[in-house]
């Protein structure tokens, strides 16, 4: 009699581990599939910078292999970055696809400047409130919008202002064109013309519905149509589910990095019973290369191509796809103090006042570095450590950063006596 007591509770085990199991078995394919993508991302990166690619085909493989954990210190990889640094990008993929590098590299040199002149020139592509691929153009679309809205998302957490009105005349322009199934189209619906929607352009209007809700300051009316919208996107999904994970798709890899975006921003897991990044991630294990990349047979623009490495787009659109490390919510920036160790004789006065306000931030907790640095021999340290002295101590004790250690020999007593009594 005991026996199927215990075989009812060894099937219900087993149920329960099956998903798990399936779960882990994904994860090493998928980490198998990156591990033999890294050497075919690199080259293409490489060829990317050392060709005439696009702006935009340069920046979207760095930003993939930022996401793939390449090494900042990588030679491609450095040398990527110094020529897309260099570049002068013109269009809305390209400039929307470098801002979206300089948020993810904390080192790109000159980022906020760069940041604040893409983020200016793409305003300048808007027509009606989303946005056309250049300036001057008498048409908008919703691929050139997407990306769009992901640049300036990515320029507003690094400071650059954008306006309010911005944000929700793109929200108006794209919400008037979700079509009475819930799906998004290419192009703007007009005399009576309903293209209807399609999966890549679904995917791009639920996530700039969603970039604008989030950037928009809070109005619960104007949040709540938003909602409604991208909800009734999930739902075209849901009478869809076949597009998901299906490589004949059109613009099938656009399409799953689209869909990444906007299952991440809406905090959608499951569409209907479809696990979407489970689907997604076995067409692009089962659709790799021999070589490592991948090649779509249904996306355009694929950039440049390598044999048994696919082609470049496709290749970052994998990547970034099986990487899942879209951020649902980017932060503003906060510079990173300059600390006494890097302030040297050629230092900018900013760096001395940004190690100065790090050493006042310490408070007294600070003051050993700081009578360590009144010693020191490099006089923009002395000066750190002198203005952080008046300060945390209320005076200076006669202490002048123009002289030498044996010229303030008494102020330094006087300041170490203080910090003594004090500490």
């Amino acid at each position: 009699m005991w026996m199927r007591p215990l075989h009812h509770w060894f099937a219900a085990v087993m149920l329960t581990l099956a998903p798990a199991r399936a779960q882990d078995d994904l994860m090493e394919k998928v980490n198998h599939a990156l591990e033999q993508a890294r050497p075919a991302l690199m080259d293409h990166l490489r060829q990317a910078t050392r060709g005439q690619s696009r702006v935009g085909e340069l920046a979207l493989l760095l930003l993939a292999a930022i996401h793939d954990g390449v090494s900042p210190d990588d030679p491609v990889f450095v040398a990527a970055q110094k020529r897309l640094g260099k570049a002068m990008p013109a269009q809305t993929y390209d400039l929307a696809l470098r801002l979206m590098v300089l948020e993810a590299l904390h080192a790109f040199p000159d980022r906020l400047e760069l940041a604040q002149a893409d983020a200016e020139e793409l305003l300048r592509h808007r027509h009606r409130g989303a946005f056309t691929y250049q300036t001057q153009g008498n048409h908008w679309d919703l691929s050139n919008t997407q990306y769009a809205a992901l640049g300036l998302r990515a320029a507003k957490a690094l400071g650059v202002s954008i306006e309010n009105s911005v944000w929700i005349e793109m929200a108006k322009a794209i919400g008037a064109q979700q079509d009475s199934y819930g799906g998004f189209a290419y192009q703007a619906r007009n005399r009576g013309f309903d293209p209807g929607g399609y999966a890549s352009m679904t995917a791009a209007g639920i996530a700039v519905l969603a970039i604008c809700r989030q950037a928009i300051d809070g109005d619960t009316a104007r949040d709540t149509e938003l909602d409604k919208k991208i909800t009734r996107g999930w739902e075209w999904f849901r009478h869809n589910l076949d597009t998901i994970g299906s490589p004949t798709e059109r613009w099938s890899f656009y399409f799953h990095y689209g869909l990444e975006r906007a299952a991440i921003l809406t905090d959608v897991v499951k569409i209907g019973v479809v696990d979407w990044y489970a689907k997604g991630a076995l067409m692009f294990v089962d659709t790799q290369q021999s070589g490592g990349g991948w090649a779509s047979k249904t996306d355009g623009g694929l950039g440049g191509h390598l044999p048994g490495a696919g082609h470049s787009v496709s290749t970052a659109f994998a990547v970034l796809f099986l990487r899942r490390k879209f951020q649902k919510n980017l932060g503003p920036i906060t510079p990173r103090p300059v600390m006494l160790a890097a302030v040297g004789p050629t230092s900018a006065q900013k760096d001395i006042d940004s190690c100065t306000a790090e050493l006042v931030r310490r408070g007294k907790g600070a003051m050993p570095d700081v009578l360590k640095a009144m010693r020191c021999e490099v006089e923009p340290r002395r000066r750190a450590a002198s203005n952080a002295l008046l300060v945390i101590a209320g005076e200076a004790f006669g202490f002048d950063p123009a002289l030498d250690q044996e010229q303030n020999q008494d102020a330094l007593r006087k300041a170490e006596l203080w910090y003594l009594k004090n500490r």
